[in-house]
């Protein structure tokens, strides 16, 4: 029976609906390991999509160069008007590649550099709030989003949000985005359902889902953002220029997918990382020391090179990667001029294959133990970030890998060089761990987030 029930798999898009939306929810990545284990490396989990858990062949599938690869409409969303024609919904390897050219140089490695003088300012702006909530209990989750939040509007339209003056920092933010991004699965299987939402005007879509109403104000915000840097820094001649790409509302949905990539996956992981320094003595500890040497005075400007080059630092981030989680889910893509060749099976041209991070960051070959937190393992085996995929890789890798590095080098440096802080009220396996995968990786939908007690500032 066991055999039968999961070739069922291969046969209908029910056996995937099962598992992500009904009677259970958002649980098909782990049905999807235990399938790996019946069978091995290489599964269809639908009646379209093969399935590869190999560290190694993760490159082969997301490459770049000559190899072209479109994605998979079937799980994104480029029939809503008010967000398929973003770069992250762009089903077509050439014209993703266009409109990934137009941004690539403002994410590289010397532009975050030049950034991050305002980083640290946002960092410092955070850390005033946190001082001034000594003895009050804080929820990580919110302050952190506030932080990248303010972080990739700013530096997108030139005025950040102003999420770190917010009294509850960013949770309106967050409570929208864990909202909405819940309809994913079910936007899977019927796609046609997530599109009408997302297209519906804020005033209706309040009455069928108030994520959905949120996430059209901020639509409509960013859109009035674009229109008055159009307005004021364009020529009347450059505006009647203006081609389909550089419309407006074309750029509000790469605003709103900026916005979106460059908060929700970066908090997470500042989060997570501060709570299992937290609870490990040890660790704290030791980054503690390095951050002492390196910064003798908290004040002073440190270069995002002098961060990178402190080793346990940099152990740290690697490892806050592995465990957050921020985007977990599988992405289809789809070799258009070519076979894929995988161990003796030929998978033809044309076919949805695709990899899970969450899955290979958990695996036990890589990482023995998966469930704990142990920045060491990056110092011992360096060679191990060839298995650190928290950004993918390829041509459909993220966009904002060197930004996201840049302001987890600086706000954790600064925070635990600066502040005293203790887990309050947190239960891991609620508060915590991923189990739930929605796209990006999601703790227990009834959780109270991870929350710390500000004790206060580090003494010296």
């Amino acid at each position: 029976m066991t055999e039968v029930t999961d070739n069922l798999a291969a046969l209908t898009f029910w056996y995937e609906f099962y598992y992500d939306v009904y009677p259970n929810q958002f649980q098909y990545l782990w049905k999807i390991k235990q399938l790996h284990e019946q069978y091995g490396p290489i599964v269809c989990i639908n009646p379209i999509h093969i399935h590869i858990h190999d560290p190694d062949y993760f490159e082969t599938i997301y490459t770049s160069g000559t190899h072209k690869r479109n994605r998979c409409s079937w799980c994104m969303h480029e029939g809503a008007s008010s967000f398929g024609s973003g770069m992250l919904e762009t089903m077509d390897h050439d014209l993703h590649k266009m409109r990934r050219s137009a941004g690539t140089s403002y994410f590289s490695k010397r532009s975050a550099q030049e950034l991050a003088p305002s980083v640290v300012g946002k960092v410092f702006k955070l850390l005033d709030r946190l001082k001034n909530d000594t003895g009050k209990i804080v929820n990580l989750n919110d302050a952190m989003a506030a932080l990248t939040m303010d972080v990739i509007s700013g530096y997108c339209f030139g005025e950040a949000m102003g999420y770190l003056e917010n009294p509850e920092y960013a949770k309106e933010w967050l409570d929208m985005l864990h909202g909405g991004i819940q309809i994913r699965p079910i936007g899977r299987q019927f796609p046609w359902l997530i599109n009408t939402l997302l297209d519906l005007p804020p005033w209706i879509a309040v009455y069928l889902s108030p994520a959905a109403a949120i996430m059209g104000e901020l639509h409509l915000g960013i859109l009035r953002r674009i229109e008055k840097i159009r307005d004021e820094e364009a020529s009347p001649d450059k505006l009647k220029a203006t081609d389909h790409e550089k419309k407006p509302h074309r750029l509000m949905t790469e605003g709103q997918t900026f916005v979106a990539a460059g908060t929700e996956t970066t908090a997470r992981t500042l989060s997570v990382t501060t709570y299992s320094l937290l609870k490990s003595m040890d660790g704290r500890e030791k980054l503690k020391e390095e951050l002492w040497k390196g910064l003798p005075e908290r004040t002073l400007p440190v270069s995002l090179p002098q961060w990178e080059a402190l080793l346990y630092l940099s152990a740290v981030i690697n490892e806050g990667l592995r465990v957050a989680h921020g985007v977990s889910s599988r992405q289809p893509l789809i070799t258009t001029h070519e076979e894929l060749q995988y161990e003796q099976w030929t998978i033809p041209r044309g076919t949805p294959v695709m990899e899970s991070l969450y899955l290979i960051h958990m695996d036990p070959d890589i990482s023995p133990e998966p469930f704990a937190f142990r920045p060491e393992c990056w110092i011992e085996n360096p060679k191990l970030t060839k298995y650190l995929f928290a950004f993918s890789r390829g041509s459909r890798g993220c966009l904002g890998m060197n930004l996201a590095i840049s302001e987890l080098y600086v706000a954790m440096a600064y925070l635990f060089r600066t502040l005293e802080m203790e887990i309050y009220n947190t239960v891991e396996a609620r508060d915590v761990l991923t189990t739930n995968d929605c796209f990006v990786g999601m703790k227990d939908l009834k959780s109270d987030d991870m929350k710390v007690k500000v004790l206060g500032e580090v003494k010296g």
